[in-house]
């Protein structure tokens, strides 16, 4: 394994509190060394935690800028991926040989609800396909017409750059439902609530099969929450959302029956959801699967993504309780409370997570969350890395 494999290994392994995945690990890689090498998950850790002690030492004793609250935030979250499970990273010699092993089981699952996937070969390469080259995607699924348009082998195609534990496995069952799409009727552009189906069927259902709920949901809110990420993926989100009331009104055979249907049907049934005419569809009722269920409740309705901060901003509020003093609050987050105090008095206004009265607060919905977090897999106060 590479150390970056480790890295995102442990992100989904973590309740870490950054909002943007690529702007954390963009800085954490910088900071590592050209040579740096983990050849096992010891020496992974290692390197995690003198990164996390380098940032801390690069810090000033009392913070004062949004730079040193970074460090000392970024600093917490490496900490966290070190004490991760990281042996479970580990688990194969690499992300290709995970993808091997896993593939055939996400495609038996699919096939056990429907859905023929079994013509759709793992293809990892460096370069997508002409056309195809010009994308940044990490996968995709070619269609039927792609193949006779094209010359390109139907299968689901991986950027070997792009190869991450967990995520792959979760994105491959994602793709694989495009499949049977793609042969139906693949004229018609998929996006749209095609999307969201196949997030529900591949990497909720099937994904849930072979990855951990703390893994699956970790996922999805560095994928789908994430703050100031490209558009593309709030989209998905919100697609999938569209795809779990369909899910709660006609269950897994419901939505496997517009998969066998195709795109055209699959538009229709989102004009229906666009329309409020959901009730009208004609789709049989099927069950729902418990471990599906609660990662999509979790990820489309459970999930509170919108408290994201500056790092300073962050810090300080991890150390707000009712009744402290802004001075109290700024030792406690260890930030100047000469900078600190009046980032919090914009801050509570802004906010409206506390109320502060004279030099105190009043009242204060900040340890609410931070108690929501310990039985979480997922961190609710959250942070921008610049």
């Amino acid at each position: 394994m590479e150390f970056s494999e480790y890295l995102f290994g442990g992100i989904y392994l973590s309740a870490c509190r950054f909002a943007n995945i690529e702007r954390f690990t963009s800085y954490v890689t910088n900071l590592m060394s050209p040579d740096a090498h983990a050849d096992s998950p010891a020496t992974a850790s290692h390197i995690l935690r003198e990164a996390a002690g380098h940032l801390d030492s690069a810090a000033e004793s009392v913070v004062s800028t949004e730079e040193d609250a970074e460090r000392r935030l970024i600093a917490r979250d490496l900490r966290l991926v070190a004490e991760s499970e990281l042996a479970l990273v580990d688990e194969f010699a690499s992300v290709e040989a995970r993808l091997d092993h896993f593939g055939p089981h996400i495609q038996s699952v699919l096939v056990d609800l429907g859905l023929d996937v079994r013509d759709a070969p793992l293809r990892i390469v460096d370069v997508f396909p002409e056309p195809f080259h010009r994308f940044a995607w990490s996968a995709f699924a070619p269609d039927l017409e792609d193949e006779e348009n094209f010359g390109i082998p139907r299968g689901v195609y991986f950027r070997r750059d792009k190869l991450r534990p967990f995520y792959s496995e979760a994105l491959f069952a994602h793709e694989v439902v495009h499949t049977v799409t793609g042969r139906i009727d693949p004229d018609i552009y998929a996006m749209g609530l095609e999307e969201g189906i196949a997030e529900v069927l591949g990497t909720c259902f099937a994904g849930n099969s072979m990855l951990s709920e703390k893994v699956l949901a970790n996922i999805l809110i560095h994928g789908r929450h994430g703050i100031e990420r490209p558009k593309l993926w709030s989209v998905y989100l919100n697609h999938t959302r569209q795809a779990s009331l369909l899910y709660d009104r006609f269950g897994l055979e419901g939505l496997a029956e517009l998969i066998r249907r195709g795109r055209k049907a699959i538009h229709d049934a989102e004009h229906a959801v666009l329309t409020g005419q959901v009730e009208q569809l004609d789709l049989p009722r099927g069950k729902t699967d418990p471990k599906t269920s609660r990662v999509l409740d979790f990820a489309c309705r459970g999930y509170l993504s919108t408290h994201v901060f500056s790092p300073l901003e962050c810090l300080l509020l991890l150390s707000v309780r009712k009744g402290l003093t802004m001075d109290q609050i700024c030792e406690g987050a260890g930030v100047d409370p000469t900078v600190g105090g009046p980032v919090l008095e914009r801050l509570g206004a802004e906010s409206a997570l506390f109320v502060q009265d004279g030099d105190r607060i009043a009242y204060s919905n900040v340890e609410r969350y931070l108690h929501a977090e310990e039985e979480s897999v997922a961190a609710i106060i959250r942070y921008l890395p610049r």
